[in-house]
């Protein structure tokens, strides 16, 4: 199931914007928000950097970074690896997420302009194409767009980053049910709509209510993880410890 570093990690990770430890960055936590880079698989700086053709400065920097995130583990002197999916972090990014993201929803009907509405309208019917395309790679990076301009809509773009840094286990979580094709696409346009519906009639309490709807109660998280059996064995056997025969360099 897991893929050497070699089949994972090439220069092209490295497109786009920034100094070239925040590419790098970037593209590893890109690769392990999406489960290609699998828990406890080994991160050798060595490896990492010849594979992505860096020197070994910048891989050391991002890995630095990526441990802060809860997103690698570093063992000194012995190796770095991915670190496990954590199911506490996850509920507590679930709790993260709906305080911020209902207020958010809340001050957006208050102070939102027509050109948001526009935007959150756009990017609806852009998630409508990627359904009837089965472009659900396209849907996610939608459903991501569409929070975001819900955020800048209420003028708290300062939050993104909180919202970013608190969800990734939300996101590793997201990524194992996207294997599974287990999918709720057309209930989560729904919401959207109910959303961007009362955002656009100003009103506050109802945006509210249908981000709460949208995002789902802590107790909710806590039976859908357990609902799927077929998701619960794939969980396991990515999150369990595999045997290591060799150290990080």
């Amino acid at each position: 199931m897991e893929r050497p570093l070699t089949e994972t990690l090439h220069p092209s990770l490295l497109a786009g914007d920034g100094p070239l430890v925040v590419q790098v960055h970037r593209g590893l936590r890109t690769l392990i928000l999406e489960t290609i880079l699998l828990p406890w698989q080994i991160l050798s700086e060595k490896e990492v950097a010849a594979c992505l053709k860096v020197s070994k400065t910048p891989v050391r920097e991002a890995i630095i970074r990526l441990s802060e995130e809860g997103l690698v583990a570093v063992v000194p002197k012995s190796r770095t690896y991915v670190a496990p999916i954590n199911l506490d972090r996850f509920l507590e990014g679930c709790f993260v997420r709906l305080q911020l993201e209902s207020g958010a929803a809340r001050r957006a009907a208050a102070e939102r302009s027509l050109e948001d509405v526009c935007n959150l309208k756009a990017c609806l019917a852009r998630q409508e194409k990627a359904i009837a395309a089965e472009d659900y790679t396209a849907f996610r990076h939608l459903d991501e767009e569409f929070h975001s301009l819900i955020i800048e809509a209420a003028k708290l773009s300062g939050i993104v980053q909180l919202i970013e840094t608190a969800k990734v286990e939300i996101d590793r979580i997201r990524s194992l049910k996207q294997r599974l094709n287990i999918r709720a696409t057309d209930r989560v346009l729904a919401q959207h709509r109910a959303i961007t519906a009362a955002i656009a009639d100003k009103d506050p309490a109802k945006a509210e209510e249908a981000m709460r709807t949208h995002l789902g109660s802590i107790e909710t998280k806590v039976w859908e993880l357990g609902e799927n059996p077929e998701f619960w064995a794939l969980f396991e056997a990515i999150n369990r410890e595999r045997p290591r025969y060799r150290l990080s360099a």
